[in-house]
């Protein structure tokens, strides 16, 4: 049975996205601390604020990804509709189980 992906909630898709960098940044500021207590200082592509301690990594890198998260989420779903409206949406087959 195949079925086509029409449209994606942009609200759902930039609170999902927005969840799962928030677990991405918090992972990496939890590494980048570790190492910055080790006295290892590697370049991270969001750094903590100016005047921040190593600390604030534990904040400011989830929180920051989170945020990318939820405004690329919100934009991309908003593109793939306008795609899907013109062009049409993903198609998948689905079966069922027993």
């Amino acid at each position: 049975m195949r079925r086509q992906v029409t449209r994606v909630d942009p609200l759902s898709a930039a609170r999902v996205l927005a969840l799962l960098l928030f677990a991405q940044g918090f992972v990496i500021g939890a590494i980048a601390l570790g190492l910055r207590v080790a006295g290892i200082d590697l370049p991270l592509p969001i750094t903590p604020p100016p005047g921040g301690n190593t600390i604030t990594l534990l904040l400011w890198t989830p929180l920051s990804f989170g945020a990318v998260g939820a405004v690329s989420g919100a934009i991309l779903a908003m593109t793939y509709n306008w795609v899907a409206k013109r062009f049409g949406g993903i198609e998948y087959e689905m079966e069922k189980s027993l």
